[in-house]
């Protein structure tokens, strides 16, 4: 029995500052929070310690979607790629089937870009690693 359709690739919508991205091929975030388990008598945890929040991203996008966005964003507010203003990136997960998703990414910062081209390729990718400064809100109707 097929119980409708499942959000899949097609069904995700990035927005950058700038825009949507097009021309991008993947899109991956997490974040987690340290848990250190305290012992005390016997070998099981009596408790636990919590730790930093740590969120991150990567984006790969074509080269030309890289320049579209990204170069061409920092050109318009006269920065350099590292030194932009923190940004927000809008993860959108929608279909006929299931409700709109929306995760919010906030308070970004690129910190490594990553280009590779080869023979025999049709495509240059660019890779963005971030930092996501304001952590990740999962599941967020509001993108503020």
């Amino acid at each position: 029995m097929i119980n409708g359709k499942r959000y899949g690739w097609e069904d995700i919508s990035t927005r950058l500052p700038t825009g949507e991205l097009v021309d991008y091929e993947n899109i991956d975030y997490s974040d987690e929070k340290e848990i250190e388990e305290k012992y005390g008598k016997g070998s099981n945890p009596r408790g636990y310690g919590s730790g930093n929040y740590k969120a991150e991203a990567k984006v790969t996008m074509l080269r030309e979607e890289f320049q579209r966005s990204i170069v061409a964003y920092a050109n318009s507010t006269r920065r350099t790629i590292y030194t932009l203003p923190p940004f927000p990136i809008t993860v959108s997960y929608a279909n006929e089937d299931n409700p709109t998703v929306t995760d919010v990414l906030r308070q970004c910062k690129i910190k490594k870009i990553s280009t590779s081209g080869s023979q025999g390729e049709s495509d240059v990718k660019v890779e963005l690693e971030l930092a996501v400064l304001g952590g990740i809100r999962w599941g967020s109707a509001n993108a503020n």
